[in-house]
Order: structure tokens, then sequence, then C-alpha cells
């Protein structure tokens, strides 16, 4: 039996923060979160000084990063991107795809079952993100426009076969999107709207076909302030961001750079959402951890972005790509942004996606009974440790 005692740091509980804590982890998982007290003889003693002790991040909206995407599809590529995160504190994501030609998103599939198969463990690969092809063309952003489609069973039928797919981002004002919604709960796959000019009562409507969540709130979507009807702006018809604050059953993401949002947009998203229901993501792609210079979102013949003063742009500088920040940095700029306690940030970046996903009964605090998976960080929000399973992950090339 292998039991471990983190000691001599603050615990970060999903109410509050414990000084002079404790973390005792058994055969991998958590069996003691809270005040330091004393421990039985042969326990291995890991000493925090003075670092936080935090639960793993969880970056449910994740592209890439140090050069890598997994879109790329290899498992030398998912681990780089694996790795690279892992040193930021993402103990687990989900994998999140371009819009390509479909044996492309395939093979990414087949690249992210290897990757969890093989043994090699920089975090935990959850299932797959699977960002369009079903996406309006007025907003598909950086992903290629060729390649989006209209949903048909011949389409997203192989997706999920080849999953397993945690979430799907789609627009659901496009024509045969109920079935592929409706196929979408009946597998306990989360359908996500983004990418989409959807009205309020459009949403409304797909809410009851199994919609819950919305893709990276505020970008690539409407709202009373940019809405398209039937190709004419109306701006008194209200849009998806009214809908995320309006419904109660609605969940979101934030990407929390500064760059993407303002401060002035985090506020409102936190007063009226809480942070029981809004994610922290990255988006990150194959820039994040790189320095300025031309790269692809998604393959490797994807969207050129010219990555500049850490700010990824197509080359028109129209629309922004994706970014290039880690997990533990947006959490360090939401909080500086909002002003909110460190405890409530965490949790957005933790036990909200946990919870949105679905596998917070495993995953997000140091619940006595979950998976014990750990990080510790500085007053700067710098990861110095990172335990997956309670296993202290490599996060450095050899």
């Amino acid at each position: 039996m292998s039991v471990k005692a983190i000691c001599n740091g603050t615990v970060i509980t999903e109410t509050g923060e414990i000084s002079d804590g404790m973390v005792i982890v058994q055969n991998g998982r958590i069996d003691y979160a809270g005040r330091a007290m004393g421990l039985e003889p042969g326990v291995e003693v890991i000493d925090a000084e003075g670092l936080y002790i935090s639960p793993g991040f969880i970056d449910m909206h994740i592209h890439g990063g140090a050069g890598s995407d997994f879109m790329d599809a290899t498992k030398a590529d998912v681990e780089t991107v694996m790795r690279f995160h892992a040193a930021h504190g993402t103990t687990a994501l989900c994998p999140s795809t371009a819009t390509a030609p479909l044996n492309e998103v395939i093979a990414c599939l087949d690249a992210l079952d290897a990757y969890r198969k093989s043994g090699s463990y920089y975090g935990r690969a959850l299932g797959a993100h699977v960002e369009g092809p079903f996406l309006n063309s007025t907003k598909s952003g950086c992903h290629l426009p060729q390649h989006l489609k209209l949903p048909s069973e011949a389409e997203w039928k192989p997706l999920l076969e080849h999953g397993p797919v945690a979430t799907m981002t789609l627009a659901p004002e496009l024509p045969g999107a109920r079935p592929l919604i409706e196929a979408l709960k009946r597998q306990g796959t989360m359908a996500s709207v983004g990418h989409s000019e959807a009205l309020f009562h459009e949403i409304a409507e797909a809410a009851e076909w199994g919609v819950r969540h919305a893709t990276h709130l505020y970008c690539a979507m409407t709202d009373s302030m940019n809405n398209r009807w039937r190709g004419t702006r109306n701006p008194r018809a209200a849009g998806i961001v009214e809908a995320v604050y309006l419904m109660d059953g609605m969940s979101s993401e934030l990407i929390t750079d500064g760059i993407h949002l303002s401060k002035e947009m985090l506020q409102l998203a936190i007063r009226n959402k809480g942070y029981e229901q809004l994610a922290i993501i990255t988006d990150a792609m194959r820039g994040a951890g790189m320095p300025d210079g031309e790269y692809t979102f998604g393959p490797k013949h994807g969207m050129l972005a010219i990555v500049k003063n850490r700010e990824a742009r197509i080359p028109d500088g129209t629309t922004l790509a994706s970014s290039v920040f880690a997990m533990n940095e947006m959490v360090k700029t939401f909080r500086e942004l909002t002003g909110r306690p460190l405890w409530q940030v965490v949790r957005m970046a933790s036990l909200t996606p946990a919870e949105i996903l679905g596998v917070q009964d495993e995953l997000g605090s140091l619940a006595k009974g979950k998976a014990a998976d750990i990080i510790l960080f500085d007053e700067e929000l710098e990861v110095r440790r990172t335990y997956v399973g309670g296993e202290l992950v490599r996060t450095r090339s050899a």
C-alpha cells in the first residue's frame, strides 16, 4: 500500500483555503485534505515548502502547445502537448479538433486513443472536443471555411464511432442540427453551441433538443449588438450571450488571457453566471510556449496564424486565432482582472469543468476518494510540481 502526505502548504478546496494544510494520498487517490495532523509510521512525506496545494486544472477546450497540435495526429505530438500543459498545471483535458477533412479528424481521434492506451502519462486525455465541421460559415473564425459541413449522419456518425467524444461544438441553426444534437444526447456527449449566428429563440429550442453549453463565451457568437437574421443585422434580437446569462441550465467557458475579453466583459460574466457555471479554458494552439512567429491553427495545412507579443491572429489581423497562454496564466489573469478569491478561480479551472463534463465524481477537487491529480504552485501561479494519480509527472524532456 502506497501512502504519501503532501504537507506544509495551503490546501485549496472547492469552498476556500486551508493554511497549514496537508493532503494524504493512498494508492493514487485522495484520502484526506485538510489541516495538518499526525501521520502513521511509514508514510512518505512530501514537503510542499509553503506552496499552494491545489487540484489539477482541467482544460475542456485546448488544441495544442509547444509547437504541436492534436490534429497532427501522432502519439509524439499528443505527448508534446500533454507534457507542456502538465508543466503549467493541467492534469486532464479534452483534446480539441479543428475543422478539416473527415479522415484527418478521425486520425486525430485515433491518435488520442493510442495515447490513452500507451501508458505514457503526462495527464489524462479525456473525451475529445470536436470543434466543427458543423459551424456557421459567417462565424468560422480561424477554422478553414472550405471544410465546413451541414450536419448529416454520414458526416457525424463516424466521429461518434471513433470517440470517445466528450463534447461537440456546432451551430444549432444549421439545417440538420437537430438529429445530431439528439444523437449526441443519446450517446452522453455534450452538445455545445458555438461559431454560430443562432438567436435566443433558436438556442431555447436547441436546449430542448439537448444543447446545454456554449463554447468560448462572447467569441464567434451572437449577442444583441452583433446579430444577423436572414442576412440582415438586427440589433434588438438577443443572441447566444443573452441565452447563457438568462438560461439557468446553460453553462459556458471563458478565454481569460486578457486579450480575447476585456476586464469588464469578464467581470460581467462572473457576476451574471457565477463561478459554478463558467469554466476557464485556454483554447491554446500550437504557438503556446513558442516564440513569436508563424504557426498554423489545427492541422499543419490549417489556417495560418501570426503570433506577436503573445497574440495570435490570422494574417489579415481581423480574427484572433486561439490563444498562446497556458492554464496557470489564465487563472492568474482572471484573478487579477476580476479580484475574485483564488479558490473560486481555481474552482473555475478544476471542479467547474469537471461538473460540466460529468466527471466530478472522479476529478476536479481534493475530496476524499477522487483521483490524486494535484499541483503545487506559488503566489505568482507558477507551477512547481504536478501529480497525476499521486505520481509526479515528468514535465520536462529528458
